[in-house]
């Protein structure tokens, strides 16, 4: 049994059917928005997905289990303690990722799971810890049997809003993948894998030693770097990281960004992919007003399902 690390906070208020703000401490006046892992609830207002009937729905779930001032079981995804897993498990607006239980016990996610008001999200990873993956996919298959929620569209939402018969073999693709670089990283330590998210300050390190890397990161949003080169931006806001390809628009990086763009990135939700890849390069700091670390790829050889010297899994 995995000893995460737990605390006891005070409901501010709901946001919507994922998103919970709480005090974290007695004496906090500012409250910390909670973003619920396990969960992806539709949605109460404008943004890129739509707004749904289910969005609101989930949202009154969620405002009828906390009322302002219940205390609530936080629990964030690790072992360390509280101040340094406070700073780590952010996600990409700085919200806490956690999951929470209702002061009697409930499980929050699997209830909203068990109802049809969230489908298991397994976008960013398996859920961690005990027996959460078994029953939170145990809560799903009952609520996809019985038609539950977002599992029959036309009869809750009026028309088919969301495809997850389509996402779902997406994030479980991606779930995977997450999976298996966690499962590489506690049984192979020597490969020296790092995360753009959970680690990022030991990369900040490596880049300002102008150290090598493998980094297992998400290829998602690239811009342009003048007029010849690429940069794909990953991790988050608060924690930014880059993969530099040199030449990247011109011929003599075209082999690197078609494999990226053919095999990894995906092309919105129609067009999914692997998304995840392990990198290995040089890196260095790159001198913008944030000091950005990057690692700098010439070469498709860099990019890759497994990191270098991995041993397959059983």
């Amino acid at each position: 049994m995995m000893d995460f690390t737990n605390f006891t906070s005070r409901v501010d208020r709901v946001v919507d059917g994922d998103t919970l703000r709480v005090f974290l401490k007695p004496d906090d006046e500012r409250s910390e928005s909670l973003r619920i892992l396990a969960l992806d609830t539709e949605e109460v207002s404008p943004g890129t997905k739509p707004v749904t009937p289910l969005g609101r729905v989930a949202s009154d779930r969620a405002k009828a289990l906390f009322a302002e001032g219940d205390d609530v079981t936080v629990t964030l995804p690790g072992t360390e303690p509280l101040e340094t897993a406070l700073a780590k498990y952010r996600g990409n607006f700085g919200r806490l990722l956690t999951y929470l239980n209702l002061a009697d016990g409930t499980d929050f996610q699997e209830l909203m799971i068990r109802e049809g008001l969230s489908p298991y999200f397994v976008k960013y990873g398996r859920a961690q810890g005990d027996d959460r993956h078994a029953r939170y996919t145990e809560a799903e298959r009952q609520a996809q049997a019985a038609g539950l929620g977002i599992w029959d569209q036309i009869a809750n939402n009026g028309s088919v809003l969301r495809d997850y018969a389509n996402l779902s073999s997406w994030w479980e693709l991606r779930g995977r993948i997450i999976e298996e670089y966690r499962r590489l990283k506690l049984a192979q330590p020597d490969l020296g894998l790092l995360n753009t998210r959970l680690d990022y300050a030991a990369l900040v390190e490596i880049a300002k030693a102008e150290g090598t890397a493998t980094v297992f990161m998400e290829l998602r949003d690239f811009r342009p770097a003048g007029s010849d080169h690429i940069i794909f931006s990953t991790g988050s806001l608060s924690q930014p990281y880059s993969l530099f390809i040199p030449g990247g628009n011109t011929e003599s990086g075209a082999d690197v960004m078609r494999l990226i763009l053919t095999r990894y990135r995906p092309d919105g939700e129609s067009q999914p992919r692997r998304s995840y890849a392990y990198v290995t390069g040089p890196t260095k700091m790159f001198p913008d007003e944030n000091g950005t670390p990057e690692i700098i790829v010439t070469s498709p050889d860099q990019i890759t399902d497994l990191p270098p010297g991995a041993q397959p899994l059983a």
